[in-house]
């Protein structure tokens, strides 16, 4: 009798579960990192809506709005009087959606004026483990993103 084995041996098992087990490891941290920077993408987005919604009411209205920071690991950012905390919904005031968000710095003090298209200088910088974004806020009133090592991000 001819005997002849089928199948695979415990150790091509092992090496192939070892493969699979680095290969889904690094994948794993790879959708992590992805995931942080959609996030701080998107939270970027929305600041930046906010300010421009800001900069549309400013015009209507007519009148000045100055930009204000809650520092802290609840964070937020928001115009008019000055409050301690603003954990109360409000369009004034901007939350981030996510919590590793963290807010790095409030440079100048950036606002807009009720005169057309007009603004206070200056930029929110926002980050997490996956890095950094800008938020540039020119005397024209144009709100864009940029990333902090880009040359003209200021």
């Amino acid at each position: 009798m001819k005997n002849t084995h089928q199948g695979f041996t415990l150790l091509e098992l092992l090496v192939v579960v070892a493969i699979i087990a680095v290969l889904s490891t690094s994948g794993m941290h790879g959708w992590q990192r992805w995931q942080q920077q959609q996030q701080l993408k998107q939270t970027a987005q929305q600041l930046q809506a906010w300010l421009l919604r800001l900069r549309a009411e400013a015009n209507a209205l007519n009148r000045d709005l100055t930009v204000w920071s809650e520092p802290g690991t609840l964070w937020c950012i928001g115009v008019g009087a000055r409050q301690q905390g603003c954990h109360q919904p409000s369009r004034h005031h901007f939350l981030p959606a996510f919590n590793d968000i963290r807010l790095e710095s409030l440079r100048g003090e950036p606002g807009f004026y009720g005169l057309r298209d007009t603004a206070k200088a200056g930029h929110i910088e926002l980050s997490n483990p996956a890095g950094r974004v800008r938020v540039v806020i020119s005397v024209r009133g144009r709100v864009r993103l940029c990333q902090p090592k880009e040359a003209g991000c200021e």
